[in-house]
């Protein structure tokens, strides 16, 4: 029910205004009792002249005494006027409701409802005696205004209609808590708090709640745009991530989700930050957190690594990590990395991948620079595993090879000859003692059901890559045979291609891109561009697809084996030698200048004659013939002359069982070393069954078909880490086993029974 005053007011005029001071709890029921009074409503937003100007009070004044005449409608509620001049401030309210105060209306009635400025309007009342004698006021026991008041820009999304017009009818409908407006406006001594949101990132991080990015994240334009789709999704930010396919799937696929600088990016970017803490992978969230804008993102990705030192102790952690993060990242992006990664020689290696060729060759440039390091087997395990030392096991010049071979791959890799190879070179160039190994050609002949096998000639395949195709076929299942075999000379294509012309077997394929890599133009590697052998990349992987190849027949049943065979090797030393043979003839060097057509009087100290060729035999080139590319065959030289006969089968699918007998008692004595027993349950030739232990051979001692001893007179010592060692069986690896060595005070302790008093 109305109060007394106003009721006696409203029954007789009193030629000034009511003042009507109240609160939110109070105001809608009070305005509709005035309604129901026959109380015509006055809107104060009616008096905005435009909609976002402030009203005129001038105007109202006016509307008071127009309505003086108009005996059927004077009697009105003005509302919104209270809320008008809070907005305004203290100073502005209290000068216009003194004035108000003092408003002459004749036979009108005018309610002034004023919420929002009850301090002021209290003290007019408190100061004018007459405004209480007269019953021309009336102050509502709660007066709590609970509004306050969010300023945004016209496209925030959250405001209809803009202008203070509208702010103002809002307040008249009862308005109360946060009300959104859009006005040009000055508000700064509004009695209500006042929030402005200035430009698009303030109106997102007041949609979105507990948004703790920094605007410096993104452009206007994005956060426009950001904005734009919030609203178009009720204002749900993961609703906007969902709609461009946004969710923790898109670290499988980084590369595409940061490539760019389009919107799409942009909104990962932001993504990540707001989920930085639900990241599992250590680097990304490592970039994210240090990552204070967009544009420096991807380049943050690439080398973030760069700031520590291998010997940090989450190195190993951050750079796996990262690895796995950018193993499809093209060239051009990780270039950067490369660039920046130079910068600290002896750190530089240790961040370098094996997931694009540039670094790999990269890897390469460095070992020329600075020698082989023992990062290169975690950064490239494919050049680590080319380096390895290959035990050789054939009938002749194991233990030869074996050695030449090792010492070979190494100096291919650092770039370098040194004078104990040359020496060793000579001293096979004035033999032939690969002589002793039988032919490519018989070893072909010999391959049983050829219907059944697949031939893949690896053109310029030479033994040098044995570890590495052994390392190939164990991680892929393959059961491997390997015959170690010898050209024809000179080592050339057309004099060893036969085994491939007269293939009588089931499928056959030629792979053409080693030997283009080697001396081919078209294989796009020059010596004279780049001394360095960065071509060593390119050649493994023709290496893993000729393997991936064999598994993928093998697999699919094609073939019953999978024979990879060469026509001739290549040597790489003899194009770093730069040697040419300082002898004129008028026959023109071929092939490089590592053999020529024969003529009378050749007096060369490294040669041999064969097929009607002078061939040398050493690292020397004939005059005639443009220099090689990268590598040169032809020639006489052991990497020329031998090669491999590879067969890949299908392991078994019974497997071979390999256990370690007593394992638990393996002891090293300080004098005759280690004895370790193997039992294998199924082998082809029990004479010779070895183990290779970093990089040492191990022949066995037969007990019976299937236990065998191995004396390791060399391991004296116990060691924490268990030993691996792989078990041939002749030249076919057939397993692994590892085992632990204890030292003999170790076991004594260990043994020693104490009793039950300790």
């Amino acid at each position: 029910m109305l109060c007394r005053e106003v009721q006696n007011y409203i029954s007789a005029a009193k030629g000034l205004p009511f003042f009507y001071v109240i609160g939110d709890e109070d105001y809608c029921s009070v305005l509709e009792e005035l309604k129901q009074a026959d109380i015509s409503v006055v809107r104060m937003s009616e008096f905005c002249l435009k909609d976002d100007k402030f009203p005129s009070v001038d105007e109202l004044v006016d509307y008071f005494r127009t309505s003086d005449v108009d005996y059927r409608d004077n009697k009105f509620v003005v509302i919104g006027l209270g809320e008008y001049l809070a907005l305004r401030g203290s100073a502005v309210a209290d000068k216009e409701l003194r004035r108000l105060r003092n408003t002459t209306l004749g036979n009108a009635r005018a309610i002034l409802l004023l919420r929002g400025v009850s301090s002021q309007a209290a003290k007019i009342i408190r100061d004018d005696n007459k405004m209480v004698e007269q019953q021309r006021a009336y102050i509502s026991n709660n007066l709590l205004t609970n509004v306050s008041v969010t300023n945004m820009p016209e496209d925030g999304g959250l405001v209809v209609q803009t202008g203070i017009k509208y702010l103002l009818r809002a307040f008249e409908d009862g308005a109360i808590g946060n009300v959104y407006t859009s006005t040009s406006l000055v508000l700064d001594n509004a009695l209500f708090p006042l929030f402005t949101l200035s430009g698009a990132y303030s109106v997102v991080k007041y949609i979105v709640g507990d948004f703790e990015l920094d605007s410096g994240l993104g452009t206007e334009e994005q956060w426009k745009r950001l904005l734009k789709d919030l609203n178009k999704c009720s204002k749900d930010i993961r609703a906007v991530f969902d709609k461009y396919g946004i969710d923790e799937r898109l670290i499988d696929d980084l590369r595409s989700a940061v490539s760019g600088l389009e919107y799409r990016n942009w909104l990962v970017f932001l993504y990540l930050k707001l989920n930085a803490k639900q990241i599992q992978n250590y680097y990304l969230k490592l970039v994210i957190d240090e990552t204070l804008n967009f544009e420096d993102f991807k380049t943050n990705l690439m080398v973030k690594i760069t700031e520590f030192s291998h010997q940090d102790r989450y190195f190993r952690l951050l750079y796996d990590e990262r690895k796995k993060l950018l193993r499809n990242f093209p060239e051009e992006d990780i270039a950067v990395f490369v660039k920046t990664n130079e910068i600290d020689p002896d750190e530089s290696i240790y961040r370098l991948t094996d997931n694009t060729l540039l670094e790999k060759k990269t890897i390469v440039k460095w070992v020329v620079s600075n020698g082989i390091s023992e990062a290169i087997a975690y950064v490239y395990p494919a050049l680590d595993e080319y380096l390895k030392k290959y035990i050789f096991d054939c009938p002749v010049l194991s233990d030869e090879l074996t050695e030449y071979f090792d010492l070979y791959k190494k100096q291919k890799v650092s770039n370098h000859i040194s004078d104990e190879f040359i020496k060793l070179v000579e001293k096979y160039a004035d033999g032939i003692s690969y002589a002793q190994l039988p032919t490519r050609d018989n070893a072909i002949k010999a391959v049983s059901s050829k219907n059944n096998a697949f031939l893949y000639w690896i053109d310029s395949l030479g033994v040098e890559y044995l570890s590495y195709i052994t390392a190939l076929a164990k991680k892929k299942g393959l059961s491997i045979h390997t015959d170690i075999v010898r050209s024809d000379l000179p080592t050339i294509t057309s004099i060893n291609k036969q085994f491939y012309e007269q293939w009588m077997g089931g499928k056959k394929y030629k792979e053409e891109q080693l030997d283009n890599i080697k001396h081919k133009d078209k294989g796009g590697y020059f010596f004279t561009d780049d001394e360095a052998p960065i071509h060593i990349p390119a050649e493994l992987e023709v290496i893993e697809k000729a393997l991936n190849t064999a598994a993928v027949e093998l697999g699919m049943h094609n073939c019953k084996s999978f024979i990879i065979a060469s026509d001739h090797g290549a040597s790489r030393l003899a194009v770093i030698k730069k040697q040419e043979v300082p002898y004129e003839t008028d026959t023109k060097g071929e092939h490089s200048g590592r053999c020529c057509k024969s003529f009378d009087g050749c007096d060369v100290p490294y040669k041999v004659e064969e097929n009607g060729y002078i061939i040398l035999s050493d690292y020397g080139r004939f005059r005639g013939s443009r220099p090689a590319n990268v590598e040169v065959h032809g020639g006489a030289s052991l990497e020329e002359i031998v090669v491999p006969v590879i067969t890949l089968t299908l392991k078994k699918q019974v497997g071979v069982k390999i256990t370690v007998m007593h394992s638990d008692d393996i002891t090293a004595d300080r004098h005759e070393g280690v004895t370790l027993n193997l039992y294998i349950s199924d082998v082809e030739s029990p004479d010779n069954i070895s183990l290779v232990i970093e990089d040492k051979p191990y022949q066995a001692k037969s007990e019976d078909a299937t236990h065998f001893t191995f004396a390791l007179t060399d391991i004296k010592r116990a060691k924490m880490k268990p030993y691996t060692a792989d078990v041939f069986d002749g030249s076919d690896l057939i397993g692994s086993v590892s085992f632990k060595v204890k030292g003999k005070t170790a076991t004594i302790k260990d043994d020693f029974d104490f009793g039950d008093e300790f």
